[in-house]
């Protein structure tokens, strides 16, 4: 039941009780008393004052009587007034919850219809990615391929087939009829998608079809047909023309879609036995009904040939629930699915959904009848205040907290603009994907490096197989070794180098990528971030500085080797002076040391290119330990190297290049030492590997400088006081060389307490009788 506004002003219309137009008779006190007169008694004349006496006292007592008459007057008046309040307000109450029940109901509707939008979302996104990439190929055996992995990675519960239905001589010229068609093999679940062209006939005449029709005249927008029935299981149509990249039509794209799993949504939905909710075609189809059978059931006994429900329409519907009389004391509401028109009801029974209005109103007329039997009329009317009261100070909390949302929107939106603009301005090419891999984000610089493979919408699978990265070994990198792949499985991937082509040009880039998951407040990857940045420049940069040493030193080789050969020749002149002599000394020296610089130079620039030739053999390490340390000593005479020996020990490798590593790895101990203070080294077996550790109680490395001690051309100490010159390639070339053996270099160092190195190298055995040489070529350090 349901009271309106209007019922309480014509109750405010109304006379309150005892209020007439009748004139108000006066009080006794007012009336006029009889005059009589005076009489004259046997003792003589009356007295005055006994006759006021008995007139004051009727006119109290009058006064009495009104002052009663007015106050229950003004009890009946207050008692109207507040039932004329009470029920004025428990109209506006009961109003307000029948719109609430009624909005919920509504946001039920528009959940389901939500959840039918997003599963449809999923096949409208298969339907843009035919249709696209349809429209580019024009040999039959790719397109058949395309479709077929299309089908295998959609969904087996909702997608059925997928079609592509050429204009006349697209695909094949001469050719009218041409739809390859693939569809899912229902006999034998889980099989592979089958091809057939049987609809690419004049038979069938797919031009005429009202789907094929809407689609070519859609503009590019995605056509819903009305459900259709075959072989006893119903479908849905989604289809879209196809245009090549001049922007002409080639054809439509067409997917069908099972109706079985939509029926499973709207089962799961209704859970309740007072509410019913079903979904309509646009055209008015049945398309799923928690009644099924029993609508199926009731048009067979009416001689109705039906196979599904979707043959029946609303008309059948509302018959249906006449007859049985379900459409009395219901109330029935709409919703449309967006994008496919579907229209989604819910009828639910009206004393389930106003019980709270019916309970408001019992309610009511309880107080009502409370206030007019006279008990607790005061505390009801306190309570209904302070009810007031509340409803007033919720409804000024709840103005507060939209004032609050509002505030907070204008916040988040301010924020949103700030970190676009933050997006499209970075130099760095930014892409989002979500959990399945389809691309939700890309800024500017994405779509500039990766041109519409970045498109928003576009999914990771479907773009792999047409640009391929590869590694900077040249090898193509499997798709779930991707980054953003790898960071969809929860990892975090930092500096990974490959190498794209671009889409527009035949151009190769080199990449370097950092990618991480992102997770919901349970831990759960919802979606996975990528930054990747161009340094193809950079690569090229690092080869033509390769380059430039590796030229600068062969230039260098033969002018020094002239310079050395005429200070020796004049060495040998007759009776030289000793001035000369010393002059022709100290020009070999410089010989010498430009001659190892440009060695240096040479090797570092071999070894950064992957250059470097190595002439591997059966070294025995203790003697190639001697000769470093004799090399080291005659160069520091005054830094004594102290050796921990053991029992002879063989390696394979080259001898010389790991003398040159052990000769530079003293030579930096030796020269960062204090005059007077040794170097320790030592060798020790671990398990198949020997430890050689060198060890100095030099100045040693400050802990930010630590990390990049081995990178090319650094110095630690440049520019400070303990700087000792050189080109800063030493640790360098020692740690590719070790490297290139299959060893590792360790250097743990504390400022002002010295510095250790240890060097790993796997040991043999036991010594072979013949010495194997090979030769090899090392790769790239950055690989």
């Amino acid at each position: 039941m349901c009271v309106h506004a209007s019922g309480g002003r014509a109750l405010a219309e109304r006379q309150p009780l005892g209020l007439t137009n009748e004139p108000i008779p006066r009080p006794p006190w007012q009336s006029a008393l009889p005059l009589s007169p005076i009489k004259v008694g046997p003792e003589g004349i009356i007295d005055p004052f006994r006759i006021h006496d008995r007139a004051s006292s009727s006119r109290e007592e009058a006064t009495a009587r009104w002052s009663l008459s007015l106050a229950l007057l003004l009890m009946v008046a207050v008692g109207v007034l507040l039932t004329i309040g009470l029920l004025d307000f428990d109209s506006r109450v009961r109003h307000g919850q029948q719109q609430e029940a009624l909005a919920q109901q509504k946001a039920r509707t528009q959940e389901l219809a939500s959840e039918l939008g997003t599963t449809l979302r999923g096949a409208d996104q298969l339907m843009d990615t035919l249709a696209v990439l349809a429209g580019h190929f024009s040999e039959k055996h790719v397109l058949e391929e395309l479709m077929r992995r299309l089908l295998a990675s959609a969904p087996e519960s909702a997608v059925y087939g997928l079609g592509v239905w050429f204009e006349p001589g697209q695909l094949v010229p001469g050719v009218r009829y041409m739809g390859p068609y693939v569809h899912r093999d229902v006999a034998r679940r889980g099989g592979p998608p089958v091809l057939t062209y049987e609809w690419s006939t004049p038979a069938y005449d797919y031009f005429q079809q009202s789907w094929y029709q809407q689609a070519r005249t859609s503009g590019g927008r995605i056509v819903i047909s009305e459900p259709y029935v075959e072989e006893d299981q119903a479908y849905e149509t989604l289809s879209r023309a196809v245009f090549d990249d001049r922007g002409q039509l080639r054809g439509v794209a067409t997917v069908d879609l099972f109706l079985s799993q939509f029926k499973d949504m709207i089962l799961e939905a209704n859970h309740s036995p007072s509410e019913s909710l079903y979904v309509a075609s646009p055209a008015g189809a049945l398309l799923a009904h928690p009644q099924e059978e029993r609508l199926l059931a009731w048009a067979r006994a009416r001689g109705r040939s039906v196979r599904c429900l979707c043959e029946l329409t609303l008309v059948d519907l509302r018959t249906w629930e006449h007859e049985q009389g379900l459409d009395r004391g219901r109330h029935l509401s709409e919703v449309s699915v967006p994008r496919v028109g579907w229209r989604v009801f819910a009828s639910t029974d009206e004393g389930v959904l106003f019980k709270a209005v019916r309970r408001q109103w019992g309610l009511v007329v309880a107080l009502c009848v409370v206030l007019w039997g006279g008990l607790g009329a005061s505390g009801l009317a306190m309570a209904r205040s302070e009810r007031t009261r509340s409803l007033m100070r919720t409804l000024a909390e709840r103005q507060r907290q939209e004032e609050e949302r509002q505030r907070l929107l204008a916040q988040v939106r301010q924020r949103s603009a700030e970190f676009q603009a933050i997006l499209e301005g970075m130099v760095d090419a930014v892409i989002v994907t979500d959990s399945v891999g389809v691309i939700t984000l890309a800024n500017r610089a994405a779509l500039t490096l990766f041109g519409r493979a970045a498109h928003e919408g576009i999914r990771l699978d479907t773009v792999y197989p047409h640009h391929r990265p590869r590694g900077l070994d040249g090898q193509d990198i499997p798709f779930d070794a991707l980054p953003m792949v790898r960071s969809l499985r929860g990892e975090q991937v930092c500096d990974t180098e490959l190498i794209i082509t671009r889409p527009e040009s035949p151009q190769q880039l080199v990449l370097r990528l950092n990618s991480a998951p992102i997770r919901d407040e349970s831990g759960r990857v919802v979606a996975a971030v990528s930054v990747a940045r161009d340094i193809t420049q950079a690569i090229e940069l690092e080869r033509l500085q390769g380059d430039f040493a590796r030229m600068a030193a062969h230039e260098l080789k033969t002018p020094l080797t002239v310079m050395k050969s005429f200070a020796q020749l004049a060495r040998r002149t007759e009776t030289p002076s000793s001035a000369l002599c010393r002059l022709l000394e100290g020009i070999c020296r410089g010989v010498d040391r430009m001659d190892r610089l440009v060695r240096t130079l040479l090797d570092a620039s071999q070894l950064q290119s992957g250059q470097l030739r190595f002439e591997k053999e059966e070294v025995e390490l203790c003697a190639l330990v001697d000769a470093a340390i004799a090399r080291t000593a005659a160069n520091h005479p005054h830094n004594p190297i102290h050796l921990q020996r053991l029992p002879k020990t063989w390696v394979f490798g080259d001898r010389a290049r790991l003398l040159q590593a052990l000769t530079e790895l003293l030579d930096n101990a030796a020269r960062y030492s204090p005059v007077g203070e040794g170097v320790e080294v030592a060798l020790t077996l671990e398990g198949d590997e020997v430890e050689i550790s060198i060890y100095d109680k030099g100045i040693g490395i400050p802990t930010e400088q630590r990390e990049r001690v081995f990178e090319r051309f650094y110095r630690a100490h440049a520019g400070t006081p303990h700087d000792r010159g050189g080109l800063g390639l030493g640790l360098f070339l020692a740690r590719g060389i070790v490297l290139q053996h299959g060893g590792r270099l360790e250097l743990d160092s504390r400022e002002g307490v010295g510095t250790r190195v240890r060097l790993c190298l796997p040991r043999l055995p036991e010594r072979q009788p013949s010495a194997e040489r090979t030769s090899c070529e090392t790769v790239s350090p950055r690989a």
